[in-house]
């Protein structure tokens, strides 16, 4: 199966790409105790364009480590 990338346009603006935990928001918003905690590794960063050239590059990763990014959640409400 090939699935499509999603596409949202909402009036004249155009998304072509969202990333993880990320909202489009029009108007008043408000967010109250909102924790993230992401780590990635991207050789050569998103194509996020229209048209973007695409390579195929060759690319190897040596990542030991057991824990990268260790994260707790401490919250005041």
């Amino acid at each position: 199966m090939i699935f499509l990338p999603s596409m949202a346009n909402v009036l004249n603006f155009k998304v072509n790409s969202m990333d993880r935990s990320s909202q489009i928001g029009f108007g008043s918003i408000q967010q109250a105790d909102v924790f993230l905690s992401t780590k990635r590794n991207m050789g050569f960063g998103e194509q996020n364009g229209d048209i973007s050239f695409i390579s195929i590059p060759i690319n190897f990763v040596n990542d030991s480590d057991v824990t990268d990014a260790n994260a707790v959640k401490n919250s005041v409400i």
